[in-house]
């Protein structure tokens, strides 16, 4: 995939230039890494202000559907969003809840965090499988689970964005 450079606002209302030589995208979310980055950071793409080298390539409305946060009786499940006609089906969890991995934590650190996934409807998984929606990971991430939910198409996140997206059902 070739190369993709932005300008980008982050939450705090920071403005930043970003360039991804590894990249994908979804209808919400651009996932990749630069040159100096050893794990993939997700963009929103409501907050890429410009996009200075690459649009092209964006999928735009062609790009398959994010997963979102879907309101339950009791507590919120992260589910697909439904699909365009031109794009194929995502990957369906079994039994429409998405699947969530912690990796690189401390066992205390994990168990606090795999609590709070249960507690938002999340399923905890302890390996990477085509169905894994989320991979959180932490200092001591290995790169072989991290290259297997890349594979699976899972989103790449860090605690703080774990924490925000349980929260506001919304990623940073």
């Amino acid at each position: 995939m070739s190369t993709i450079k932005f300008s980008y606002r982050d939450a705090k209302g920071d403005m930043s230039q970003r360039e991804l030589v590894q990249w994908s995208e979804n209808s919400i979310y651009i996932q990749g890494r630069s040159s100096s980055d050893k794990f993939p950071k997700t963009f929103r793409k409501d907050r890429i202000v410009e996009v200075l080298l690459g649009a092209e390539l964006l999928l735009n409305e062609a790009a398959p559907p994010a997963p979102r946060l879907q309101q339950k009786s009791k507590s919120p499940a992260f589910t697909a969003s439904e699909t365009a006609s031109r794009v194929p089906a995502p990957k369906n969890p079994p039994g429409g809840v998405n699947q969530i991995l912690f990796t690189g934590f401390s066992a205390a650190h994990r168990a606090e965090l795999e609590q709070k996934a249960l507690d938002h409807g999340l399923k905890v998984m302890s390996t990477a499988g085509k169905t894994l929606t989320f991979l959180v990971y932490g200092d001591n991430a290995g790169p072989t689970k991290v290259a297997k939910a890349l594979e699976a198409g899972a989103f790449i996140i860090n605690p703080d964005q774990f924490l925000t997206m349980i929260t506001t059902g919304e990623m940073p």
